[in-house]
């Protein structure tokens, strides 16, 4: 072929087929970073906002990103928690956080994850065609949130509760303890908000922190007044005076929803019809009354023994449930922090002047510290668990900074429980010290049948009274004297947080069956004290008696979350043997309410307005 010919159709080819090109790959997207690691001196510290971007964050995150990935920008802090495990040579701060990147990072599950999408709500139910009417019992967590759901999807809803609403219920424990004065209905137990109401007001939980409904729960109590940190910490806790705020405001949410809010009533029973509950009759300001309804969602508490009775005159069907007893053991908290934090236990700053000022004897240092300080640490907090033969003994419902309380609703009982404030700034930390108890266990009288447990917890708390002499006095003992048994020595009592008076008595001898304090002594000296050295000393204080970790009775339901053995009722919450703490109340409560709606409801969380790091992610490119 000629050169001139080939050279032309060399020409035409290249106007028929474009030149090849380098198609661009998009490879950037969002993914999020698991254990993200800060030193401790490195990282602004307790003082600052959790959702805070600091620089050494910035620098870690980078460090995590490979070249490859080449990071544009640190998006948002999805959760910050401290490290103290004592394997680190120093405590440190751990990050999840959202990131974007230029390049592919590689996944891996729990550790680098791509976050692909956007999370949808629901929509809203608008089929009303038959509004349903639905009694809840008792303002507790779970019927809270169970009558926002209800309320939130149309429901015509009735809550009553035997206490107080929270303003009145403080004057009431107010009352308590300044003058003896115990209100049988308005006490630590009863009223708005539940029995955590007075306590740390810890929002941790074992049910899944990323779940939908625990973060729904979350945003709900932000839109309320709590901070947003609580949605990136990694414990996060409100104290007794921010659940007050909070429980005040969503009151008024139900009130504008059209939910009737009935404080002062106590529920006397069910009224039922063929096998079906149909209301209950209930005692109020007004005298007794019966409020009937298609449904009723039971979710009283643990210590309301007299709805148990009702539920059972009903036909609902109770079982024994396991539970955990023993005492509540109280150290000084600047011990705790020294146990926790080693030498930078001066790093913690509550902001109260006596506080600090034992802190600062304990563990001195030349540094000038204050609340505004970078690199300050949280109060120290603790966990411990042991299993001694059948037993399982722990730490429960620790409260760094925080004071012992009688959780009793009657004269002749004493039972105590723990409560702090959000700063968290007493000279105390205390925590529950219990041995598990199963429903076969010999110390129980299982002629007492499905009561078997709950008839063991009061007769603890009958003991514990006389113990301490009455007039709401608690008996206390040196952890040392209890794991020696030894018996009270002549010397004054040991200081203590508990306000209405302690008086030293023998905790070790006959309050609790030897096999329960046996195992408690082989725990305290054993792994606790090896997991934290002067754990077990005479600054360590029991208090009698803790008995109310849980509730001691299931009311049995079906997987609809309706009693197994009366139509149209909902046992819910920690008192109906399905939750254990704030959030896990809450979330029962969710679930029952959209059983008792069946098919779609509406997202509670969506509906409060307030973005949660971690539902939203930017769409991968």
């Amino acid at each position: 072929m000629a050169p001139r010919l080939l050279a032309l159709i060399t020409a035409a080819s290249a106007l028929i087929a474009p030149p090849r090109t380098k198609q661009p790959t998009k490879l950037h997207g969002t993914y999020r970073l698991y254990d993200v690691v800060v030193p401790q001196g490195a990282d602004p510290g307790a003082a600052a906002p959790s959702s805070q971007l600091s620089p050494a964050l910035k620098k870690a995150c980078k460090k995590r990103v490979t070249k490859k990935g080449r990071l544009r920008r640190v998006i948002r802090v999805v959760r910050k928690s401290l490290d103290v495990r004592k394997k680190l040579p120093e405590p440190r701060w751990t990050y999840v956080v959202d990131v974007e990147c230029a390049g592919a990072l590689a996944e891996q599950p729990g550790r680098c994850e791509r976050l692909e999408g956007l999370t949808v709500a629901p929509a809203r139910v608008t089929d009303t065609k038959k509004k349903r009417t639905v009694v809840v019992v008792g303002s507790g967590p779970a019927g809270l949130f169970a009558a926002l759901q209800l309320a939130s999807d149309g429901c015509a809803v009735t809550l009553i509760e035997r206490g107080e609403p929270v303003e009145r219920r403080g004057r009431d424990i107010g009352r308590l303890m300044a003058g003896r004065q115990l209100q049988a209905q308005s006490n630590f137990c009863f009223g708005e908000g539940g029995a955590g109401t007075w306590s740390d007001g810890k929002l941790t939980t074992r049910i899944g922190r990323n779940s939908g409904d625990v973060r729904a729960v979350l945003r709900t109590f932000v839109r309320h007044g709590a901070p947003s940190e609580i949605l990136t910490q990694g414990a996060p806790h409100l104290g007794t005076d921010g659940l007050i705020g909070i429980l005040k405001s969503l009151r008024g949410q139900l009130t504008e929803l059209g939910v009737d809010l009935r404080f002062g009533t106590r529920l006397l029973g069910l009224e039922t019809e063929n096998n079906e509950c149909v209301g209950v009759r209930v005692l109020g300001e007004a005298g007794e009354a019966t409020i009937h309804a298609d449904a009723v969602v039971c979710a009283a508490g643990h210590s309301a023994d007299d709805v148990y009775d009702a539920l059972e005159a009903a036909g609902a069907k109770l079982e024994a449930k396991p539970v955990a007893v023993g005492f509540r053991v109280e150290h000084p908290q600047s011990l705790v922090n020294g146990l926790a934090y080693g030498d930078l236990a001066c790093r913690v700053v509550t902001g109260n002047s006596r506080t600090d000022k034992a802190n600062l004897l304990r563990h001195p240092t030349d540094e000038a510290l204050s609340r505004d300080s970078e690199a300050l640490l949280p109060v120290a907090a603790y966990r411990l668990a042991a299993d001694v033969g059948d037993h399982s003994i722990y730490s429960f419902c620790m409260c760094p900074g925080g004071q012992v309380v009688p959780a009793l609703t009657k004269p002749s009982e004493m039972v105590v429980n723990g409560m702090s404030y959000s700063r968290r700034h007493s000279l105390f930390a205390n925590a529950a010290l219990v041995v598990s108890v199963a429903t076969d266990d010999p110390c129980l009288d299982q002629t007492k049948g499905a009561r078997r447990v709950l008839a063991f917890q009061r007769s603890l708390e009958r003991k514990a009274a006389l113990l301490g002499g009455g007039d709401y006095v608690c008996p206390v003992q040196r952890l040392t004297d209890f794991v020696d048994k030894k018996a009270p020595r002549q010397r004054p009592p040991p200081a203590s947080s508990y306000r209405l008076g302690v008086r030293e008595a023998s905790l070790h001898d006959g309050l609790l069956p030897d096999p329960l304090a046996d195992a408690l002594r082989a725990a305290a000296t054993g792994a606790f004290e090896r997991s934290m050295p002067g754990f077990v000393g005479d600054d360590a204080i029991l208090h009698g008696v803790e008995t109310r970790t849980s509730a001691p009775l299931r009311v049995v339901r079906n997987a609809e979350c309706e009693s197994v053995s009366l139509k149209n009722l909902y046992p819910c919450g920690e008192g109906a043997g399905y939750a254990g703490g704030i959030v896990s109340a809450a979330v029962d409560g969710l679930r029952v309410a959209r059983a008792v709606i069946g098919g779609q409801c509406s997202d509670v969380g969506a509906a409060t307005g307030v973005e949660d790091p971690q539902d939203v992610a930017a769409v991968a490119s």
